[in-house]
């Protein structure tokens, strides 16, 4: 019986590479002719781990799919909603003036910040809330409805809650924070039931007693601390709506 042979022709192992290449070729050329940008990006990326030419895309090719459209462009931690500056002033003047009387007697304040590029609207807990509760006042719905007028679907609206720093008795919130959570959220869903604006331009924040307008201890600084705040921002909603398609 004749010893078998364990030795592999020279020319078998180049033919098998040569159909390798060849097939993936062909699986290159059938994910461009589908347009499938997900399968495209994948199958570069594989033949570049395989050939050798590094792990992953290299910045020329990911250059390429951004250029093409065929990849999703990772959105810049440091991007910001475009300056409007010739909306914000207005926006500020208008508000303003809604509240001008109120603002002299029941101390709301309206401020704008430019660096910001957005418009504060404080109410103080006196006219807004029961101490060491998170129920409208009476009264306090209608004040909101004034801003109507001035909130657009590209506006993105935050209320923030705030307390002083004495720690809360109350049965129902176990700490300050909780406390100005829920006065935040009380603050929107009204806006929402009221339709002034819709639920996905609203954001929710609590900070307690971390941001307090007046330091020193006692009752008028603790007053003036207890207070909550709806901040509007001018195109901020468009821009984050589309911050969110593209991730998506």
């Amino acid at each position: 019986m004749s010893k078998k042979s364990d030795d592999c022709p020279t020319w078998l192992a180049t033919f098998a590479d040569l159909m390798s290449l060849l097939m993936a070729v062909f699986v290159l050329l059938f994910a461009m002719s589908t347009l499938d940008a997900k399968k495209y990006e994948g199958v570069v990326e594989s033949l570049t781990n395989a050939l050798g030419h590094g792990a992953g895309l290299n910045q020329i090719q990911l250059e390429y799919f951004k250029k093409t459209g065929r990849i999703d462009p990772i959105p810049s931690q440091q991007a910001k909603p475009e300056s409007r500056p010739e909306k914000l002033q207005p926006l500020y003047e208008s508000i303003a003036k809604t509240y001008q009387l109120s603002q002299q007697t029941n101390n709301i304040e309206v401020t704008m910040d430019k660096s910001r590029q957005q418009v504060k609207v404080s109410f103080p807990e006196r006219i807004s809330f029961p101490t060491g509760e998170a129920d409208l006042k009476r009264g306090f719905a209608v004040q909101l409805q004034k801003l109507r007028n001035h909130i657009d679907n590209t506006i993105l609206v935050k209320a923030i809650g705030h307390t002083d720093k004495r720690p809360i008795s109350s049965g129902r919130f176990k700490s300050n924070w909780e406390l100005s959570s829920a006065r935040a959220a009380a603050v929107i869903q009204q806006l929402i039931d009221d339709k002034i604006i819709t639920p996905d331009q609203a954001e929710v924040i609590g900070v307690a007693d971390t941001h307090p307008v007046d330091e020193r201890d006692n009752e008028g600084a603790y007053a003036l601390n207890r207070r909550v705040e709806i901040v509007l921002i001018p195109h901020a909603h468009e821009y984050l709506k589309n911050q969110r398609v593209e991730i998506e």
